[in-house]
């Protein structure tokens, strides 16, 4: 395949996601995000939000959202707390920088001809080192509610169910990389993956776990790349 560079992803593709500050039953708060739209500059909704209500092409999850954030520099998030006492299954997008992971999600897309992406995690939680991460979902752990910052938790099921919806039942990817401190969340999403077509570069470190999308080494990407290709494939 053609390895398209970000100067020319950034020409196919805006990235939206929603933001919020999630607070916790006793007081806790985080930054987080719970999903990330890109869709192809073709797609031009009267407003970004209505994209959340959508099907998208295909259903990515990978880690976390590291060290998303809005493009608007004023935007000020809106705080959830779970459960919601609204079902609605709508959710304010606002525009943010792509990264390097998504770029590599983009190639895929753009070889398999998909126009929406949604990108979702095994956590909300933004923060961009993986240690850092995994202390403060620990933390969390141990408080009341303090589970609920993943997607795939059962006060969440109604949300998580809409967003895994997609057109034409296509293959679940999965791509939230290799370290061994991801097994519970991994295992939770898994148990919600039961029976859904997926698709994932294998881990040799655990079943559960797999090659992240955007390794250090360009050899490594393009290797990731033609694997994940060819699993489409089949």
């Amino acid at each position: 395949m053609e390895f398209l560079y970000a100067a020319e992803l950034k020409k196919r593709f805006s990235c939206y996601g929603h933001f919020y500050e999630w607070v916790t039953m006793e007081g806790e708060r985080a930054k987080c995000r719970s999903v990330l739209e890109m869709v192809d500059h073709s797609i031009r909704p009267d407003n970004p939000s209505d994209i959340s209500e959508q099907e998208p092409d295909v259903v990515v999850i990978m880690m976390n959202p590291g060290s998303s954030h809005p493009k608007e520099i004023y935007h000020v998030d809106a705080e959830i707390e779970y459960p919601r006492p609204n079902g609605s299954m709508r959710k304010e997008l606002v525009l943010t920088q792509p990264d390097n992971t998504q770029y590599q999600i983009m190639r895929i897309a753009v070889a398999q001809g998909w126009k929406h992406i949604r990108v979702l995690n095994l956590s909300d939680l933004r923060d961009p080192k993986s240690g850092s991460f995994l202390q403060q979902a620990e933390g969390f752990s141990e408080i009341m509610g303090g589970h609920t910052h993943s997607l795939f938790c059962k006060e969440r099921a109604s949300e998580c169910s809409h967003s895994l919806r997609r057109k034409g039942n296509t293959p679940i990817l999965l791509g939230w990389g290799q370290i061994l401190g991801l097994i519970p969340l991994a295992e939770q999403c898994m148990k919600y993956l039961d029976g859904e077509p997926i698709r994932t570069v294998p881990s040799e470190v655990h079943p559960l776990l797999n090659a992240h999308p955007s390794p250090m080494l360009q050899s490594k990407k393009l290797l990731w790349l033609d694997h994940m290709l060819q699993l489409l494939e089949d």
